[in-house]
């Protein structure tokens, strides 16, 4: 059910399967197709699923242009093109969710429908505002620095850097998954991409950016706050003040974002991180079925 696509510059690599309306999505910045794959068989049942790696990631070539949500609209205009699709149902998830609004923005008569899972917003540099004791190690710029580092070493040097974290990611997932795991995250060229898209699209303050967002049935999905906290604090170490500034201004950018039109709908994942996807997946297939079970020119029916 993988393939590669030719896009025209570059293929991506590519999962469908599935029969009737078409549901693309878009993953988050470092997510491998194979933390989606469950949720996708499942979502397979009753629709037609495609989940792809973006440039750079997994076997998707990374091309030749500088990587940003730009770029990023391009190739996914250019996959919904090729692959001859009609009204698609787009889900995007943290960064994949801004380069949807960005779609949105650029081909407002494209989607029958945009589902933002816990989407990154376009002034997410707000988040670096807050003032975390100790090692800055979870700012944008030091992401910047520690993607440039992981750009220059081989796969067998990140392979043994990123250890713990393809651990981590392995052990949530059945060990058939796990080879796919460790070549996505020991991939010099996924971690290039990065450096660029966060440089360009992180760091923007947001003034020039276009703010008209098409009349398209929209459901924002917005993580819990409660579970996120506990999880910074557990996870990453911050203070509990620290991790409930954090989160704060992450839940104002959030509900920001049900009002860029009159059609938009907010759900909120109870009992669930950042990881919508992979800590409560119902809450997305709920979405998702409430536009295939709607008329386009209806709310979606929650």
């Amino acid at each position: 059910m993988k393939t590669l696509v030719d896009i025209g510059d570059k293929n991506l690599e590519v999962w469908m399967n599935g029969t009737g309306r078409t549901v693309i999505i878009q993953p988050g910045m470092v997510s491998p197709l194979a933390e989606w794959e469950p949720f996708c068989e499942q979502l397979s049942r009753y629709a037609r699923v495609i989940v792809y790696n973006r440039a750079g990631c997994g076997r998707s070539d990374k091309g030749t242009t500088p990587r940003n949500s730009q770029e990023n609209v391009k190739d996914l205009k250019a996959l919904i093109v090729k692959l001859d699709i009609h009204s698609p149902i787009l889900v995007g998830h943290s960064y994949g969710g801004l380069i949807l609004q960005q779609f949105a923005q650029e081909h407002p008569e494209v989607a029958g429908g945009f589902v933002l899972v816990d989407s990154t917003s376009n002034d997410a540099y707000k988040l670096d505002e807050v003032e975390v004791e100790g090692e800055d190690g979870g700012s944008t710029e030091a992401w910047i620095e520690t993607c440039e580092t992981y750009a220059g070493l081989t796969k067998e040097g990140l392979r043994e850097e990123l250890k713990d974290w393809i651990d981590e990611v392995q052990t949530s997932l059945p060990s058939s998954r796990h080879t796919e795991v460790e070549a996505f995250l020991s991939n010099p060229s996924m971690f290039e991409a990065l450096r660029e898209e966060i440089e360009y699209d992180l760091l923007c303050r947001g003034e020039d950016m276009p703010r008209s967002f098409p009349a398209t049935p929209t459901i924002v999905i917005g993580r819990d706050p409660k579970t996120s906290i506990s999880q910074m604090v557990e996870r990453e170490g911050l203070r509990k003040s620290e991790a409930e500034e954090i989160e704060n201004i992450w839940q104002a950018l959030i509900h920001d974002q049900t009002k860029m039109n009159a059609r938009t709908s907010y759900l909120l994942a109870e009992r669930s991180g950042h990881s919508v996807h992979l800590e409560k997946p119902e809450v997305i297939e709920r979405a998702i079925k409430s536009f295939l079970n709607s008329e386009s020119h209806l709310h979606p029916k929650l």
